[in-house]
C-alpha cells in the first residue's frame, strides 16, 4: 500500500505538501517536439517539341524553247540580201546563225 503523501515512483513527500493529504494525479499530458523533413513531390509538366515544316512558294522560272522552220522570200541568184562579191553559200555567207552552214 502506498504511503500517505507519496507519489507513485517517488520517495517521500512533495515540497510544500501538508501531512495527511493525498496527492491528486492528473491525466498524462504529452508534449510534442515536432521535427519536419522535406520530401519532394514530383510535378510532371509534359512538353512536346513540334517541328513544323512550312512550305513557302518561291518563283522558279522555266523556259521552253522550240525551233520552227518557215519559208521566207525567194531570191534569184545574185539579187538576195547580203549578196555581194565573195558572199554566198560558197563564199562564207549563209543565214547568220551558223557560219558556213544553212539554218537546218
Amino acid at each position: 500500500m502506498m504511503n500517505q503523501g507519496q507519489y507513485p515512483g517517488m520517495q517521500g513527500q512533495f515540497p510544500g505538501q501538508q501531512p495527511g493529504f493525498q496527492p491528486i494525479v492528473c491525466p498524462t499530458q504529452y508534449r510534442y517536439n515536432d521535427c519536419f523533413t522535406t520530401q519532394e513531390i514530383p510535378y510532371i509538366h509534359p512538353i512536346v517539341n513540334v517541328n513544323r515544316h512550312n512550305v513557302v512558294g518561291v518563283p522558279q522560272h522555266y523556259y521552253t524553247e522550240s525551233t520552227q522552220d518557215v519559208m521566207g522570200s525567194t531570191f534569184m541568184p545574185g539579187t538576195g540580201p547580203g549578196m555581194g562579191p565573195g558572199v554566198g553559200p560558197w563564199g562564207g555567207g549563209g543565214c547568220g546563225r551558223r557560219r558556213g552552214r544553212c539554218c537546218r
